[in-house]
């Protein structure tokens, strides 16, 4: 898939003010296991929504400050994507309520994407097919999770590991642009329930037993309307099928790895992505982090690393990236894109 005059004028991502320590915090785990899962996963700290704080606020914060950042007037905004898993609504979709409050067009193309750890390269695909296919100028991609919401508080499997973040990603029409964005999907439904939440939608609807906390026979404790997570799935899934994926399209796009400035990969945990940047042949330095403090944030993954790593770049005004979210579906994406005069906003606490 390759799309043409088209460019990312700026990123933002915004996140909830609670700090989570994992060595300080969840007291219910021996601190020599708490220490040894940070030293493992990477991740030192992640950020909780509050109680009445959801998907929709972070996102509409990271929006606000990016329109702002890049003087966009609102109304020339014709179209608004939000990719989440977790929705103020089951109906109307969230978008909709984000088009009213950021002031969009009535005219603005507007629906939700429900994608988790691959939604933000999804979102962008989706994005460009709108502004190449569909005419659009200027299209508002909206990317987050409070993934908290769905962990279980005391479930070891998942709440050291996913944090709450939302995100903002401005694309536009560029005629005459001179890089095109290529990218590459896949979708492996047969392995859906190595990440899951089994019960509470309609194939198995809320009842008393799906919402009984018990322990699990993978030794986790939560009920089946929170998230379940098969960590050596995911991770088998990780180092072989996403990575031989990256490799044919790096193969056949003919992309040489010394020409990339970096590969931003989907913040899963830092010893699985330190895997999938080794058998790709990128050295630490090109691999950019923010899961030590932020954790897993899901589909705002891959924006929030932008924000936190590249705003510190100063006036480098052209990087070359390799980006590749995977995870629930399962699903995985990649994509080869040169991010030309971009605006990365400093990540904003709400």
């Amino acid at each position: 898939m390759i799309f043409e005059n088209i460019k990312i004028a700026g990123i933002s991502a915004a996140v909830p003010r609670t700090v989570v320590n994992n060595l300080r915090d969840h007291a219910f785990v021996p601190l020599e296991e708490r220490e040894k899962t940070v030293k493992l996963t990477g991740v030192e700290e992640y950020r909780k929504a509050a109680d009445d704080q959801t998907t929709a606020d972070l996102c509409e914060a990271a929006a606000r400050a990016l329109l702002k950042g890049l003087n966009v007037d609102p109304k020339t905004v014709d179209g608004l994507i939000l990719v989440t898993m977790t929705p103020d609504y089951v109906a109307p979709s969230t978008a909709c309520v984000l088009q009213a409050k950021l002031g969009l067009p009535l005219a603005a193309v507007t629906f939700d994407v429900n994608l988790g750890c691959s939604g933000y390269v999804y979102g962008l695909y989706i994005a460009c097919s709108l502004i190449q296919g569909g005419s659009l100028k200027r299209v508002l991609l909206l990317a987050g999770d409070t993934q908290t919401k769905i962990c279980y508080e005391q479930d070891k499997n998942t709440v050291f590991l996913l944090g709450d973040a939302g995100s903002a990603t401005i694309l536009e029409s560029a005629p005459g642009s001179s890089s095109p964005i290529r990218m590459k999907f896949m979708t492996d439904g047969s392995k859906k329930d190595s990440l899951i939440v089994p019960a509470g939608g309609f194939r198995n609807p809320s009842n008393d037993k799906t919402r009984k906390i018990e322990k699990q026979p993978d030794g986790g404790t939560r009920s089946h309307e929170h998230l379940y997570l098969n960590g050596m799935e995911v991770f088998n899934f990780s180092i072989t099928d996403v990575v031989s994926t990256i490799k044919e399209f790096i193969a056949e796009e003919n992309i040489q790895v010394d020409g990339m400035d970096y590969l931003v990969l989907h913040q899963a945990n830092k010893f699985m992505t330190d895997k999938i940047a080794k058998k790709l042949g990128f050295p630490a330095d090109k691999v950019p982090y923010s899961l030590s403090k932020y954790g897993n944030t899901s589909s705002a993954s891959i924006p929030l690393t932008m924000a936190h790593c590249f705003s510190k770049l100063g006036d480098k005004k052209d990087l070359r990236c390799l980006l590749s979210g995977f995870g629930v579906g399962l699903s995985w994406g990649v994509v080869d894109i040169n991010l030309q005069s971009t605006r990365y906003l400093d990540v904003i606490e709400v």
